[in-house]
């Protein structure tokens, strides 16, 4: 002889069950954390007004260089002042930030294409100019966001396994 046993909501559970093993509500969350980051990424220092002399200690390197600034200066390749995003050369670093799934949506890569970013936030190859004018790095900037990330992942998925 067989019992049957129901459970009341048991399909819904094994639904859930099945969309928490595919791990759509994770790859939502981190789609939406990949948004709280880039928002981060893209957020400009303060405008300060710097000299180049007052970080490197000279306006310029060499000959070679000062040369060159006058010489662009004379044909419209660059501006004084410099304004972003509108100057030439300007290639709106703030616009460019962007957003790649990978993984199958497990691993979100936030990431900016123009050719200088590395030279404003990486770690490693950021100019002291950019430093003084106020650049957080890529590194500062993950730090930051770590524990933010972590925490709103783990409520997603908490309120999920609730619902």
């Amino acid at each position: 002889m067989k019992a049957i046993i129901e459970i009341d909501g048991m399909d819904e559970l094994l639904a859930k069950i099945k969309t928490l093993q595919e791990l759509k509500p994770v790859i939502a969350a981190m789609k939406s954390a990949a948004v709280y980051v880039k928002g981060k990424a893209a957020e400009y220092p303060e405008q300060k007004t710097i000299t180049r002399a007052s970080v490197y200690g000279s306006s310029f390197k060499s000959d070679k260089q000062r040369r060159y600034f006058f010489w662009a200066l004379r044909k419209g390749k660059i501006e004084v002042p410099y304004r972003r995003g509108m100057s030439p050369g300007s290639k709106a670093f703030g616009r460019r930030w962007t957003i790649a799934a990978q993984n199958n949506g497990l691993t979100q890569v936030v990431g900016n294409n123009v050719a200088y970013g590395p030279y404003l936030m990486h770690t490693v190859v950021q100019t002291a100019y950019a430093k003084a004018m106020g650049w957080r790095t890529t590194k500062e900037i993950a730090d930051e966001v770590e524990p933010v990330v972590k925490e709103y992942l783990q409520e997603y998925i908490d309120r999920y396994l609730k619902e």
